[in-house]
């Protein structure tokens, strides 16, 4: 049960989320900064892709619609903010228009499919997926190829980790300020029953073309980052495949969750990145993973973390008080 927003206890309930949330970015910032090598780029990816799922939960985690675009829009933010710094512009303008371009890319898809459902939206989202990884691998001229690009240096590396830092927080509290917002409670109410939505006057078309476009701009900021840091980007970063990750990692983690895109990226990368079981084992082993939450836990790992914490307790019978006269007796 949510606690009204300007009450006390929601004054302290927002407080300490905002208190966590630093405590948080400051943990985020000090990996990144002490962790080398492989498991550098570990947690790199982990803060990436929170940071791009953040925009992901909003829409699937919250609107229940299952995206597969979303990979597109974090390589969108990628490609055009290095092809646009390789033409001389400033980084902040680099960025600034990158995150926009992506935007009028959501904007497009969002048009096109914002009046489909379920099946039919996963279907289209991802044949937009499809053709923009076709791009990306034949505009050899713009984006490299399918051996991809370099990436000029336009921040810093400890203004960029800095960044990923803070946007890991920021992006999770404007999840949490959304999510909490009438906008949010549109998105759940189509979550649950679309037609019911509509019928009590929620314009659900426009509510999911604007998820879709915020979410976007999640997925582009995170693209930003990652070209920045990584120094190199490729079409094989951004296929459907990685799409299908992102969706999976939203429902391991627990989607509409605050903290879902920490925990699914987290529970995804670790698998993929960490344990070597050979070719294509790790994501079989991913996959009866996500099978098993799914059936076990529906609500993801947060949601059954959640139902054991609030599970009842059993009561502790009372002891029966001695009779008066006992008392008197045993004194």
């Amino acid at each position: 049960m949510r606690v009204p927003a300007w009450t006390a206890a929601g004054w302290t309930r927002h407080a300490a989320t905002a208190a966590g949330l630093t405590a948080l970015s400051v943990v985020a910032y000090l990996l990144l900064k002490g962790v080398q090598g492989d498991r550098g780029q570990v947690v790199l990816l982990v803060v990436v892709w929170a940071i791009a799922l953040t925009g992901l939960n909003l829409i699937t985690g919250l609107g229940g619609y299952p995206s597969l675009a979303h990979v597109s829009f974090f390589g969108g933010g990628a490609y055009l903010s290095a092809y646009l710094l390789g033409k001389g512009l400033p980084m902040a303008l680099c960025a600034l228009l990158a995150v926009g371009g992506t935007m009028l890319a959501g904007l497009v898809v969002a048009l096109v499919f914002s009046r489909t459902r379920g099946q039919y939206f996963a279907i289209g989202t991802m044949f937009f997926t499809a053709v923009t990884n076709l791009v990306l691998t034949n505009a050899a001229g713009v984006t490299g190829g399918p051996n991809g690009r370099p990436v000029d240096l336009g921040f810093s590396l400890d203004t960029t980790l800095v960044l990923l830092a803070a946007s890991l927080g920021l992006s999770l509290g404007a999840f949490y300020v959304l999510s909490r917002s009438r906008f949010g409670d549109r998105l759940r109410a189509i979550r649950e029953d679309e037609d019911l939505a509509q019928h009590v006057g929620v314009p659900t078309a426009r509510v999911k073309l604007i998820a879709m476009v915020v979410s976007s701009a999640f997925g582009a900021w995170a693209g930003v980052l990652f070209a920045q840091y990584n120094g190199v980007i490729a079409p094989s970063q951004f296929t459907f495949v990685q799409g299908f990750l992102m969706l999976v990692a939203i429902g391991l983690g627990g989607g509409g969750r605050l903290l879902a895109p920490l925990v699914g990226s987290a529970v995804v990368i670790g698998f993929t990145q960490l344990i070597k079981l050979g070719p294509g084992v790790s994501q079989i082993v991913l996959g009866v993973l996500f099978i098993l939450v799914t059936l076990l836990v529906p609500n993801g790992i947060l949601g059954g973390i959640t139902a054991l914490w609030r599970r009842p307790r059993p009561a502790v019978p009372d002891v029966p008080a001695a009779p008066a006269r006992a008392k008197e007796v045993a004194s």
